[in-house]
């Protein structure tokens, strides 16, 4: 018969294997909560469209409204392509504004990674930073791959600055190879509210997500 402290550790080993599917059972769930929610178009530069929604964020009590930002756009690449550039440390400063520090923390012979990102972001909103895990699916090998992200705690990678909010986000890439050369590419980010008003910061974060898209796009574009 098993011990007692035998099973305590089959137990928490199992726990640990399961992370990564309850992970993306989450995102996804979270997803089908608010099917009933439509997003409404807040920005356009063809062919990219930028679409926000408010919904509650998960897990928060009392309840929270947050905006959740999506886009869809096309790309003349391969999804491997496209991963590649989310992982790599040394591109990101060529389709992400504002970043200052990034590091990306891989675990080898797994599906996820950690990410660490401080953004210079201008006046009025304050510098911020986040600490993300990534979950990765091959949805549909050789054609879709999933990948899930949200802000998880580590006071050795990430620990928390002074005078940096620290944001909480949630969210997904979801990558089609819907031709031979072109992904069709599905962002969405769930990001709690911060305190000041959003006619200050609604412009810098769409803004900022035309230019972060068309960046990547064109960085994908360039390498193949």
């Amino acid at each position: 018969m098993m011990s007692t402290r035998v099973i305590l550790f089959v137990k928490a080993r199992l726990f640990v294997s399961c992370l990564p599917l309850l992970f993306i059972v989450a995102i996804n769930t979270l997803a089908q909560d608010h099917e009933n929610v439509e997003f409404d178009l807040v920005k356009e530069d063809s062919p990219v469209f930028i679409y926000e929604r408010w919904i509650t964020f998960p897990g928060k009590v009392p309840v929270v409204n947050a905006r959740e930002v999506k886009s869809e756009f096309l790309v003349n690449t391969s999804i491997y392509e496209i991963l590649s550039i989310l992982k790599d440390e040394s591109k990101i400063k060529i389709w992400q504004k504002h970043v200052s520090d990034f590091k990306v923390y891989p675990k080898p012979d797994t599906a996820f990674w950690f990410e660490y990102s401080y953004h210079d972001i201008p006046w009025p909103v304050s510098d911020q930073d986040h600490f993300l895990r990534y979950d990765l699916t091959e949805t549909i090998p050789g054609k879709e791959l999933f990948i899930a992200f949200q802000s998880v705690l580590d006071p050795n990678l990430a620990p928390v600055y002074k005078g940096v909010t620290r944001m909480e986000l949630a969210g997904s890439w979801r990558l089609e190879q819907v031709t031979e050369h072109q992904v069709k590419v599905t962002y969405r980010i769930l990001s709690m509210p911060s305190s000041i008003p959003r006619m200050f910061t609604d412009p810098v974060i769409r803004n900022n997500m035309m230019s972060t898209i068309k960046a990547l796009t064109k960085l994908a574009e360039e390498k193949n």
